[in-house]
């Protein structure tokens, strides 16, 4: 049992998606309450956009409001408001009344930003007061400048590590550069990178959400979406020769998924037919979580087919598209693969495909209602299919970054490998 309790400390009054730090600190949100930490918003009083919170974060609406202009400038010959100090003990207070709680504080650009001196003076007060027993991290989004001479207080606030905390920093390159701004050691910083929750970024369906984080395709090297009527999957559609050819990939070192997305499947033939189907991808070494029938998902929901939303979502998800249909006219979903940027591998024994995407698809003999195939080694043609497949996504820069980012950029990896693990560290 988790027992940590986590806060992010803001200073939004809405959660504006147009404020990329917005996107930031919910996906943080998301992460924490995923993994079970008790997690605690602060924003302002005014804070409007409740129901845009993810679910399980208590929001707490306690971070006074200051007219902050008068700090937007490091100017000397400017004379700070009377009020600062006043201000910010009113700051310390409302901190230390709301926060005692909490066991770690992610802050965001509080201490950097220049016009948020009240609040860097509040936090740093309460941090040798009623708040010296919270773990603060405080994550700084902005790149590093020189740092300047003789620096004033309270400017200098800006320019130097707070109690009890590290600092946290996007990238590798630069956080020595950074430490030297706050006069500190590459000890003081942590590097944290931004994550990207696909789904969220590429408004999907809540269908498509729920398959993506349930079957983990962000860990997938290879995805294929096939959208198909279930009683015609393996008589027109092949699906079995699509299985075959990802069995292979498998055996190749590949993470794969094949997502069908299958209508037509709420009667006991078809329901049969797809154990049947689950049973050959079993012996061929793929399990329930790597040939996935949408039809099985929050069952029976989806058995007559899923929204196109959910098709076009998956499209954009995947990056191979094996179609070894036996007869087509002028299928939409080969359209509707090539239009998401699918590497089409498509059926030589059915001449009508070189019609449509001629030498800018792949073609491999499936058989077809024109031709029949006879392999004298099908697991051998069907290895060398695999092979080549592997050869030609490898050679492109958009699959390589597009399989990078979806591995090591999702909320997943990023707290797995970043974030929880600071919770954790010890400090001496």
């Amino acid at each position: 049992m988790i027992n940590l309790s986590i806060g992010v400390l803001t200073t939004f009054s809405d959660f504006d998606p147009s404020y990329s730090l917005v996107s930031v600190v919910k996906n943080q949100l998301e992460m924490l309450t995923r993994n079970g930490y008790k997690t605690v918003l602060f924003t302002l009083p005014q804070f409007k956009d409740d129901a845009m919170v993810p679910d399980g974060v208590e929001i707490r609406k306690i971070v006074p409001q200051f007219v902050l202009e008068p700090y937007g400038k490091y100017d000397l010959s400017i004379d700070l408001p009377t009020t600062f100090e006043s201000d910010a003990k009113i700051a310390q207070t409302a901190f230390e009344e709301n926060m005692q709680d909490m066991n770690v504080v992610l802050t965001h650009d509080i201490f950097f930003i220049n016009s948020y001196l009240i609040y860097n003076k509040a936090i740093r007060d309460a941090m040798i007061d009623k708040l010296k027993g919270v773990r603060w991290f405080n994550w700084i989004h902005s790149g590093p400048s020189l740092r300047p001479s003789n620096i004033p207080y309270p400017h200098d606030l800006r320019y130097s590590v707070p109690p009890n905390s590290k600092m946290i920093f996007l990238n590798d390159t630069d956080v020595l550069r950074m430490a030297e701004m706050y006069g500190g050691t590459l000890n003081d910083f942590r590097v944290v990178r931004n994550p990207i929750d696909l789904p969220e970024f590429l408004s999907f369906h809540p269908l498509s959400k729920k398959i993506y984080n349930d079957y983990k395709l962000y860990e997938a090297d290879i995805i294929q979406t096939y959208p198909l009527s279930t009683p015609r999957m393996e008589s027109n559609k092949q699906v079995s020769k699509v299985i075959k050819v990802f069995s292979k990939l498998k055996q190749q070192g590949k993470k794969v998924r094949l997502i069908v997305c299958n209508a037509h499947a709420n009667a006991e033939n078809e329901k049969n037919a797809i154990q049947e189907t689950l049973k050959l991808a079993e012996g061929e070494g793929l399990t329930k979580e790597e040939v996935i029938f949408t039809s099985l998902v929050d069952a029976p929901t989806w058995e007559h087919g899923v929204p196109h939303k959910v098709v076009s979502d998956l499209f954009l998800l995947s990056n191979l598209f094996v179609f070894p249909s036996v007869s087509e006219n002028c299928p939409l979903i080969l359209l509707e693969a090539a239009a998401c940027k699918n590497l089409l591998v498509l059926n030589n024994s059915f001449p009508v495909f070189k019609d449509f995407f001629s030498d800018s698809a792949l073609y491999f003999e499936f058989g077809s209602s024109v031709k029949n195939v006879n392999y004298t080694d099908e697991e051998k043609y069907y290895h060398e299919v695999a092979l080549i497949i592997i050869g030609e996504l490898s050679r492109e820069r958009g699959y390589r970054a597009n399989n990078e980012l979806k591995h090591k950029y999702n909320l997943d990896f990023i707290f797995k490998n970043y974030l929880e693990p600071l919770f954790y560290e010890t400090w001496q």
